[in-house]
């Protein structure tokens, strides 16, 4: 027998490992490649970015619109990359967080991960309170579209405890249900951009540019941050990354499935919409006109986007829900929010403690009204909390790559490129913002700036800190057998 052999007989786990992971508590193995790409697509919600796509990137950038949707796309999918660096070598259910963490220290990290807390803590915010609104309308009539009474509420409420149950019940059963709504969605998408290219003679004029309108160039990096908005989230399945099948393997496959499908989707849609413009049509998919022709399209039109938006708002709900897990398991946050349920092997607490700030958010932005600071605030979290965790991302790869000695051109040539294009669009972004509502963006930047500044405080005074940020999933002693003693001769 060798000693492989004897060691596999004795199955003597391997003393040099520890005995729990820094993440214990969640199910390994418990979601496949499929659900990682479910939570993905349902974070984008390409059903909303769609309709928000359709006639906003033409009124910024005119006929460059499809080409400045493919280049968003290119950017995306170098983002998408430079978070495969670390994801191909570690599993971690603070996605961006812990990656910028292990690539440029405790400082940037925190930036980032403050970054990411406003950013999900915003798009469920809002998405909840536009997927209520979307039901209202599909069911009571748009009439009452802007109606914020008891219904509203008790649909916020309703909605809200929902998504916190089923992230309680398990990683798994949540991916399913957004798998199975993301699925009817994204069908449905595709069924209208063919009705319309059908409808309009299949017309794809419009993808070549008029040179002679090209816009500014801070008028295309402006659009560019526009489409942007619309793949936020692509990266939230690594947050079940621990809880997966061959994680190391996983994440990376489905991060560039999810950015390469939902930029699919996309590009088409886009392309039926400017066979549209051609045609003579509105600057949307559906117009009026189709509405009228259809009575029964417009309410199942509300209600395929609704659907989109509480898949989102799920998704969205259950990253948070991991980060906040992540950081409570590091020291950074409560430890009571790092625990886990025996039964269902979720981040219960976290779940809970997330849910009531969706809820509670959501009914403030309901009470606040469109006009208000606060609304300001989430509306800017959703876009420009993400460049900046995108942009940190990118920059960190290739610091990440020198310090473990793995560093090659190969591997980091889309860190550096996403960190060129990323950095130019944040510049366009903040300016851009800094003009139209500088409120809102000091608001974002303090949040950020004291969170990190009372972080590194921390990390410099807590015994033990600056070796927890971090954390990842790592093999424990019970996943290696020991050697077999050497035999004598």
């Amino acid at each position: 027998m060798s000693a492989l052999s004897d060691a596999i007989a004795r199955r003597t786990p391997d003393a040099s490992l520890a005995s729990v992971s820094p993440l214990h508590g969640l199910r390994r193995g418990s979601v496949t490649t499929l659900d990682l790409v479910a939570q993905s697509v349902a974070a984008v919600a390409p059903a909303g970015g769609l309709l928000i796509l359709t006639g906003g990137l033409v009124d910024r950038t005119g006929s460059f619109a499809f080409v400045t949707l493919l280049l968003t796309a290119a950017a995306v999918i170098l983002v998408a990359l430079s978070m495969s660096v670390f994801a191909r070598r570690i599993s971690a259910a603070g996605g961006i967080y812990t990656f910028v963490t292990r690539g440029l220290g405790p400082a940037a990290g925190m930036v980032a991960g403050v970054a990411l807390l406003l950013g999900y803590a915003g798009v469920s915010i809002d998405t909840l309170r536009s997927a209520v609104r979307r039901l209202d309308a599909a069911f009571g009539g748009a009439e009452r579209w802007a109606a914020d009474g008891p219904a509203s509420v008790l649909l916020v409420i309703g909605i809200g405890a929902a998504v916190t149950v089923v992230i309680a019940l398990g990683a798994r059963t949540s991916t399913r249900v957004m798998l199975v709504v993301e699925a009817v969605v994204v069908a449905a998408l595709i069924a209208v951009s063919f009705t319309v290219f059908a409808a309009t003679g299949w017309n794809i004029e419009g993808v070549v540019p008029d040179l002679g309108a090209a816009p500014s160039l801070s008028s295309f990096a402006e659009g560019i941050g526009f489409a942007l908005i619309c793949f936020v989230g692509f990266e939230s399945g690594t947050a079940l990354g621990p809880e997966s099948r061959r994680p190391l393997a996983a994440v990376p496959r489905a991060l560039v499935w999810t950015v390469g499908s939902v930029a699919a989707v996309y590009l088409f849609g886009m392309l039926a919409q400017l066979s549209a413009v051609a045609a003579g049509r509105d600057a949307s998919l559906l117009t009026e006109a189709d509405v009228a022709a259809s009575p029964w399209l417009d309410p199942v039109i509300h209600a395929v986007v609704a659907a989109s938006w509480i898949a989102c708002t799920l998704a969205c709900t259950n990253a948070l829900v991991r980060l906040v897990f992540t950081m409570a398991r590091e020291g950074v946050l409560p430890k009571a929010l790092g625990r886990t349920s025996t039964r269902f092997a979720t981040p219960h607490v976290a779940a809970v403690a997330v849910g009531a700030v969706l809820i509670a958010g959501t009914l403030l932005l309901v009470g606040a009204g469109r006009e208000s600071l606060y609304r300001d605030v989430v509306h800017l979290a959703e876009s420009m909390a993400f460049i900046i965790a995108y942009l940190a991302v990118c920059a960190a790869a290739i610091p990440y790559l020198v310090r473990i000695r793995e560093f090659s051109l190969r591997e980091a040539w889309p860190a550096l490129l996403g960190t060129i294009a990323l950095t130019g669009v944040a510049a366009t972004e903040m300016l851009a913002e800094a003009a139209d509502d500088a409120t809102a963006l000091c608001i974002l930047v303090a949040l950020i700036a004291a969170a990190t500044i009372a972080h590194l405080l921390r990390v410099r005074s807590g015994p033990g800190l600056a070796d927890r940020v971090g954390a990842y999933d790592t093999p424990v002693a019970a996943d290696a057998i020991s050697s077999a003693p050497a035999r004598r001769p």
